[in-house]
């Protein structure tokens, strides 16, 4: 057997409530309101031939006889697999999901696919989402001529970054007009694809939070450009995934370009 299946569990922590940033007092600003935990991810070097290992560019995992995700007869581009096992940290939303596998159509961004249900897949959605309580059982797919012109890089997990709130997704826990946004030492969102944190809005808040629904979304994934893999698909923009808390198997996206 090979030898990375030694790789397939791991040590990803859960993420935990933030201290409150130096130098300032919880009376003085809702700093724990307004930071949150990411793992930040990048994405250099070549892949290579572990299929355990986090990507952007290709998808190498699946269940047996899993079928290849379509957009309207057609496959769709295997987009990222990211293994949470490997990661620093895993959103609580998360805390059973080993892995994540991503793919997209092109006709993304002009006909969008806003939510996804992972246990009746609809085989016109634009996008589609993976998401593995274990990576035990799991196999290399056979790739379908999907066409896509990316180039597969590895994954390399950074330290667990405090990320703060922007503008948008702030009035949802502080009153912006007393607290600024920007008071944790003027930093904000970590603009990287990263789990967990806040999401670095390019326009406004997500959609989700701007319509009232019986439903609640956690903001769990948020996958920027990522130039090595020879990805722009959104700008200079990026997408933000959320997970249904009451249907955890609805999976919501909102790209967003600048």
């Amino acid at each position: 057997m090979f030898g990375w299946l030694k790789k397939v569990t791991g040590g990803a922590r859960k993420n935990i409530a933030p201290p409150v940033p130096a130098g300032l007092h919880p009376e003085d600003v809702p700093g724990p309101a307004l930071e949150r935990l990411c793992a930040p991810i990048t994405f250099r070097q070549p892949a290579n031939i572990d299929p355990f290992a986090s990507m952007f560019g290709t998808v190498r995992l699946a269940r047996k006889d899993e079928p290849w995700p379509t957009h309207a007869h057609e496959p769709l581009w295997p987009l990222c697999q990211l293994n949470l096992t490997h990661a620093p940290l895993r959103p609580d939303a998360l805390h059973n999901v080993s892995l994540i596998t991503v793919f997209i159509a092109p006709q993304h961004a002009e006909a969008p696919t806003y939510i996804i249900d992972t246990r009746m897949p609809d085989p016109n959605a634009t996008w589609a989402l993976r998401s593995y309580p274990t990576l035990q059982d799991l196999t290399i797919p056979q790739n379908p001529a999907h066409g896509s012109t990316l180039s597969p890089r590895l994954g390399e997990w950074g330290p667990i970054t405090p990320d703060y709130a922007g503008h948008d997704p702030a009035l949802q826990v502080a009153d912006t007009a007393v607290h600024g946004v920007h008071a944790n030492n003027g930093s904000g969102p970590v603009q990287q694809t990263k789990l967990g944190g806040w999401p670095a809005t390019a326009q406004s808040d997500l959609w989700w939070d701007r319509q009232k629904s019986s439903g609640t979304w956690d903001f769990v994934l948020q996958l920027s450009v990522e130039p090595a893999a020879l990805w722009q698909g959104w700008g200079d923009g990026a997408a933000y995934i959320a997970r249904s808390r009451q249907r955890p198997h609805l999976w919501a996206i909102d790209v967003q370009f600048t």
